[in-house]
């Protein structure tokens, strides 16, 4: 039996190798597959958020993340937090599992190879927060950052040889928290309010440009247009379900900062309930839909939208 078992994981483990080294030369789809219960959490991949879960209820999904894969180490940070409902305690038995996956594009959803996993299990005594975490699907143990009876801070860590091109963001500059940088970037928030306004496609498209070139070749495609179509460029402009918030009351409502992410190299304007400047109101029923962006700053001090 313990041989059986032995030559199990190494098949096992080979597996897992060979399909990871057949990734680099087809068209790998890397995603988050996540399972939460009894708390709320944040998951962020390289400093970059890509899931927030702010409910109680079991949640079992997965997005695609490419465009957050980095060549070289990758980290999985995750938060979780209680609720004031709930007293600030983790319902019991409340559980967090999140691997970043990598599949072949356009293949079953199932068919993901985990190349870096953790577990929290919320209720465990703080030694056991981990049980769960799979030892090889990670170059490191994952790592407790901030530990509470109310939240958990924790990371892991792999590396990942990426198939893509570095990201223009990455050699953006470092992005200080300043009044400056906060009235500049939201000069941009105001150009691509009124191109949104005027129902100005073509100046909206170009603005957008830059972030649906890498979301093109994120989802390995050559031609930006696939990006725009994947971002659904300009795509309330036309809806008469939606009409677009009057920005300078938005702003003059509510106090908003500058959110600073990817260790300083990108940032977005937002307040307080993560909500940015420009919003579309639905007329029929009462939704919200918020514009989101990200921007980096290049060495000639120009805000590009990426996000």
């Amino acid at each position: 039996m313990v041989s059986w078992i032995k030559l199990s994981l190494l098949v096992l483990i080979g597996l897992v190798a060979n399909t990871s080294s057949a990734m680099e030369n087809s068209q790998p789809t890397f995603a988050l597959e996540f399972n939460i219960y009894g708390t709320g959490a944040e998951i962020l991949l390289n400093d970059i958020p890509v899931y927030y879960h702010d409910a109680e209820g079991q949640t079992a999904s997965q997005k695609p993340v490419p465009e957050s894969i980095v060549d070289g180490e990758n980290v999985l940070t995750v938060k979780t937090f209680t609720f004031e409902e709930d007293d600030y305690k983790y319902l019991p038995g409340a559980y967090l599992e999140a691997a970043i996956t990598v599949r072949e594009k356009d293949a079953p959803l199932n068919e993901g190879v985990s190349l870096l996993q953790l577990k929290l299990n919320l209720t465990n005594p703080k030694d056991k927060l981990f049980e769960g975490s799979v030892a090889e699907y990670g170059d490191k143990e994952p790592v407790i950052l901030d530990y509470s009876d109310r939240h958990v801070l924790v990371e892991r860590r792999t590396a990942i040889q990426s198939p893509f091109p570095r990201w223009a963001w990455q050699d953006g500059q470092v992005i200080e928290d300043s009044p400056e940088n906060f009235n500049s970037l939201l000069t941009v928030y105001k150009e691509i309010w009124a191109a949104l306004n005027k129902g100005d496609k073509a100046r909206v498209q170009a603005l957008y440009d830059p972030a649906a070139q890498e979301f093109a070749l994120a989802y390995h495609y050559q031609d930006k247009k696939h990006g725009h179509r994947i971002m659904n460029t300009g795509g309330l402009i036309n809806d008469d379900d939606w009409v677009l918030g009057d920005m300078s009351k938005i702003i003059d409502d509510a106090g908003f900062r500058l959110d600073i992410n990817a260790h300083g190299r990108l940032v977005q304007i937002t307040d307080e309930f993560d909500r940015t400047p420009i919003i579309y109101l639905n007329k029929n029923v009462e939704m919200l839909n918020t514009q989101k962006f990200g921007f980096y700053k290049n060495q000639s001090d120009e805000w590009i939208m990426i996000r």
